[in-house]
Formats: C-alpha cells, sequence, structure tokens
C-alpha cells in the first residue's frame, strides 16, 4: 500500500533532518495501517494528547568554534516518530486556517500545500528567492534607499511558553480550529516546555520540532503586522532575519520599533557591528540583485531529477551507475528504489503511461542513463569548480555585505563538490575553505573523507556527522578513530556512523550506540529514556540492527533523494 500525504511528508521532512528520527519514521511505517493519513490524524495524535512523558531526542549540533578551540553545540531536540507524525496532521490542518499562514512579507516557513510531499513546509529556497526579488524592488523604488539588516538573538530558546501558548490560543480561536487539534497543539507545547525545564534549554520553545516553526511565526504575527504597516512593502523577516528599506534615517527609527515590539515579548536584536546588524546602500545592495538567479540551483536540481529518474525508471542500473561514479572519485548517495517500485500495479501504470505517451521512453530512458548522469557529474564537477575559484579570487579578509554573499556561494558550491570532486582536489579544497571561520566545519568534513580519519569530525556535532557519513559509505575502507576523551557529542556522531553500517573503534556502553549496533537491544525497550525506548520499541525484536538496509533503500519512489551537505544550517 502506498503511504499518505502525510507519511510522505514526515519522512521527507525528516530525512535530512536527523537520521534517528527518520529510522523512528521508517520502522513506525513497517505498520502499514500506519501509512495512511487517517492514523496520524486520529492516532498518532490521541497518542501524544495521553502520553505522560515527552521523549525528545537531545541531538547535539555544531554552533561554533571557541577561541579556545572547544566546540559548542546547539541543543536541537527531535521528537519521535509518533510525535512528528502527529506534528506533520497539524500543521496540515493549520494550513487550511488564514490565522496560521505567514504573511506575505513572512518569507520562512509556509505550510505545505494540497499534495504536497516534500516536506511539511514549502521548501526553504522559494522563500529565500522571493524575499531577495522583493528587497530588490524596493531598492530600486528611491535612489536614497539604504537597506538595514538586522537578526533576533535566540530567536527560539527565547520565546517563552507564555507567549507561545497565547499565540497559539489566539490563532485557535480566531480560525475555530477543531478542538482536538487545539489541544494538541497546547499538548506539544506543555510537553516542550517540561523538556526545556529539564535540560535547561531556554524559555520554553523548543528548538528542532516542526511545530515550533508555525508557534515562532505566530509569536511574531502582531510584530510583523506593525512593521509591515510602518514600512509598506520595505519589512522583510525570513525567520529571525529582519531587512528594512528606506532612507537612513527611517530603518534606524525602524529598527528601535522592532526592538520594542520585540522587547514587549522578552526578544532582543543583536547589537550593531556583529556582523547580523548592518546598513547599506541600495545601489550597493543591488550590485547583488541576480545572485539568486544564476543556473548553478538549477544544474543541481536537474542532476539531482535525472538521477532520481534513472534510480525508479531503471532501478537495475543502479549498480552499473554506483560503479561508474565510484571509478572516477564521485561519491554519490544513491539509495536503491527497486523495492519501492516493484508493485504490478505501479509498473503497468508506468508502462501504459509509455504506449500514451512515447517521448516518455525518450525522457526517461535515454536521457538518464548511468552515461548520460556521468556526464553531467563531470560537467558540475568542472563547472562548479571554475566558479569557486573565481570567488576565492576575493580573498578571505572581505567583510561586510560583500562577505554576506561571497559565503553563502561558496557553501552552496563546495557542499556539492563534497560529492563531485576528486580526492586530491578535495584536499585542495579543504586547505581553502580554512581561511574562512563560517566554513570550518565544511573544511573538516573534507579533511575526514580524504583522510578516512573521523577523530576530529566527531567532536562537530551529529549533523556534522550526518554530512560525512553519506559520502564515507561511498568508499567502504576502514575508517581511523582515536578519540582521547568521549563526551555526548562524539558518542552521538559514533553512533550515526555505526547506524549506517561503518565500523568503527569506540565506546559501546551508552544506549544509543547499543541500539546502533543493537546489542541488548531488547533491553532497551524498557529504557527510562522515552525517546530511546520508543526506538527500540519501534525497531522490533531481531537479532541484529535493521538501521543500514533502511538508510539505503527508500522508503517510497515518493521519497525524496536527500544530500545532507546540501541541506542549509537553519538560525534560529
Amino acid at each position: 500500500m502506498r503511504p499518505g500525504t502525510l507519511a510522505l511528508r514526515t519522512v521527507n521532512q525528516y530525512r535530512t533532518r536527523d537520521i534517528m528520527t527518520y529510522l523512528g519514521l521508517r520502522y513506525y511505517f513497517a505498520n502499514q495501517c500506519a501509512r495512511r493519513d487517517l492514523w496520524a490524524t486520529e492516532v498518532a495524535s490521541r497518542l501524544v494528547l495521553t502520553r505522560t512523558q515527552p521523549g525528545y531526542f537531545q541531538s547535539l549540533h555544531f554552533k561554533d568554534r571557541l577561541q579556545t578551540g572547544d566546540v559548542s553545540y546547539r541543543d536541537i531536540f527531535l521528537p519521535g516518530a509518533n510525535e512528528s507524525y502527529a506534528e506533520a496532521a497539524l500543521l496540515a490542518e493549520c494550513e487550511k486556517h488564514v490565522a496560521f499562514k505567514a504573511h506575505e512579507f513572512v518569507f520562512s516557513y509556509r505550510l505545505a500545500t494540497a499534495d504536497d510531499t516534500q516536506g511539511v513546509y514549502k521548501p526553504y529556497f522559494s522563500g529565500l528567492q522571493e524575499r531577495h526579488k522583493k528587497i530588490a524592488a524596493a531598492c530600486r523604488s528611491d535612489s536614497n534607499f539604504v537597506v538595514r539588516y538586522t537578526d533576533i538573538k535566540r530567536f527560539y530558546p527565547s520565546i517563552s511558553t507564555e507567549s507561545a501558548r497565547a499565540a497559539w490560543i489566539k490563532a485557535c480561536n480566531e480560525s475555530k480550529l477543531p478542538r482536538r487539534f487545539y489541544d494538541l497543539g497546547l499538548k506539544i507545547l506543555t510537553d516542550h516546555a517540561a523538556t526545556s525545564d529539564k535540560y535547561s534549554h531556554g524559555k520554553g520553545l523548543l528548538t528542532g520540532p516542526m511545530f515550533s516553526h508555525l508557534v515562532a511565526n505566530l509569536v511574531l504575527r502582531d510584530v510583523d503586522e506593525k512593521m509591515s504597516a510602518s514600512f509598506p512593502g520595505r519589512y522583510f523577516r525570513y525567520v529571525d532575519d529582519v531587512v528594512l528599506v528606506g532612507t537612513s534615517a527611517q530603518v534606524m527609527e525602524g529598527r528601535e520599533l522592532l526592538r520594542n515590539c520585540l522587547g514587549n515579548l522578552n526578544l532582543e536584536l543583536h547589537p550593531p557591528g556583529n556582523g547580523k546588524d548592518f546598513e547599506i546602500d541600495a545601489s550597493a545592495w543591488l550590485v547583488g540583485e541576480k545572485d539568486f538567479e544564476d543556473s548553478t540551483s538549477h544544474d543541481w536540481m536537474t542532476f539531482s531529477r535525472n538521477l532520481k529518474q534513472c534510480l525508479v525508471f531503471q532501478a537495475s542500473s543502479m549498480h552499473t551507475l554506483s560503479s561508474m561514479l565510484s571509478a572516477e572519485g564521485f561519491r554519490i548517495p544513491l539509495p536503491d528504489y527497486s523495492v519501492a517500485v516493484s508493485d504490478a500495479r505501479y509498473q503497468q501504470r508506468l508502462t501504459d503511461s509509455i504506449h500514451r505517451h512515447p517521448w516518455l521512453l525518450k525522457t526517461i530512458f535515454k536521457q538518464t542513463t548511468p552515461e548520460n548522469l556521468l556526464l553531467a557529474a563531470r560537467s558540475l564537477r568542472r563547472e562548479y569548480t571554475e566558479q569557486l575559484n573565481l570567488l576565492f579570487e576575493a580573498g578571505a579578509e572581505i567583510s561586510g555585505y560583500e562577505r554576506k554573499r561571497v559565503i553563502p556561494k561558496i557553501r552552496y558550491l563546495a557542499g556539492r563538490l563534497l560529492y563531485l570532486e576528486t580526492p586530491e582536489d578535495l584536499n585542495q579544497l579543504s586547505i581553502r575553505l580554512q581561511d574562512y571561520s563560517e566554513l570550518h566545519v565544511l573544511a573538516e568534513i573534507m579533511r575526514s573523507l580524504v583522510s578516512r580519519d573521523v577523530t576530529r569530525l566527531l567532536s562537530l556535532g551529529s549533523n556534522s556527522v550526518q554530512v560525512a557519513t553519506q559520502a564515507l559509505k561511498i568508499d567502504g575502507s576502514e575508517l581511523k578513530c582515536n578519540v582521547e576523551s568521549w563526551g555526548a557529542a562524539q558518542l552521538q556522531g559514533l553512533a550515526i556512523l555505526r547506524a549506517h553500517g561503518l565500523a568503527v573503534s569506540g565506546p559501546i556502553d551508552d544506549e544509543l550506540n547499543r541500539f546502533a549496533l543493537w546489542q541488548e537491544g531488547h533491553s532497551l525497550m524498557v529504557s527510562e529514556n522515552v525517546s530511546i525506548q520508543e526506538i527500540a520499541c519501534l525497531h522490533g525484536v531481531t537479532t541484529s540492527p535493521r538501521h543500514k538496509s533502511m538508510l539505503d533503500t527508500a522508503f517510497d519512489r515518493g521519497e525524496q533523494l536527500a544530500f545532507d551537505a546540501a541541506t542549509p544550517v537553519e538560525t534560529y
């Protein structure tokens, strides 16, 4: 039975967020009945409403490297499979009501609509692209205008439980949201508060759950409306990043208004002069007007789409394609879609479609052959390397708006060359990236791929290890690991490597690594850690772990290809 819209949304949303939540979902959906939307709205939601203990997995993500050389982490709390599924049902219901929809001047976390299955929200890039175009239009409207960037400090952890509940209740009352969803939202916020208190995370709203993004937008709804009224067509927000366009005096006055509005919610702006709060002439800003319109992202999207078409429609070619790519130094993850497309009804529909539309044969079976995909990968490698070298010419000491423009471009291209570049050139790229403090993690990931040494990688948080693991799996040769002191971050990274089937020396006495190796797995089903208990029970009784097979195969033909290095680092 094919999964419903909500199951696909949840799987696609969490695949690049966190491997443990994704694994829990895959085990959850082994129950065919659970794949139906009705299960999410009725069963999963009821289980969240009636639970006595929340079960969020505390994932440590890289935040910053301190002057001492130590790493600071951002606490990301990921819901288990059942809550993330109930969460998808809740957000789908909210999308039906105007009170929950983001205003046209808010460009982040717009709820998925109708049959969208890429995630519970619209793709992030479309929002960034639209905001950029509207800022450009505002800049062109007056030659005397300036652009002011400012940023909310520790946005999500600074939102109090009281503010979150008040915003949720207000939107529910305006929309007359059905009572069970009203109660479900309040229950999740209550569990956020309890978890936040337990881990000293912040004032109440957790960083990590998809529901938090909706609530954060609701908390700022009145602020957004007031700011937009003062700056009609010239106020733009993306999560915690705010842009004002006007004369220098106007934007300074607007920043002060914003600061006061946020102060009423006990939220703060970053101070000027720290790189997140600055002003630039509109004419200078317009130099980067076309930054989101180049063909780079479209080239990658086309390659990814063709790659998936090959894996779906020519599943038998996967091993040939994998061998051809690996032989030339590419390290592109290729999930197995063969089971997902094996049912007879799907095969018959495909055959019928080709008979009705013969051009499909050319598009699907000729343009997406392994040979053509290899040519495309070579072309991308060459083009991205040339573009990156041009960006490096600006030098690592650039600052201000120029740096704000260049760093995302370097990160984008380098993130894809992580999959495309030869080992020799990847090592050189890693060295060059070390000159940019914002790209330290990407440089370290590349270094670990070339050296096959994960010692330093494991200290960079679970998100960094997840990025590296996709590419580390392609080679398959032995990994080196010489960690002297095992902290929580290193143990989480170790578990991620092991869940993917990579052999790494290290401790096995913590529950997460026991789960990854499935050692005494049955005892984990009664763990006091609710998140471990849930995922262990969903895994089920087996003599060996099922993780690798789940991570190597696609859940459904509607599951997106996931390139973890291409996933943006979100801000909160």
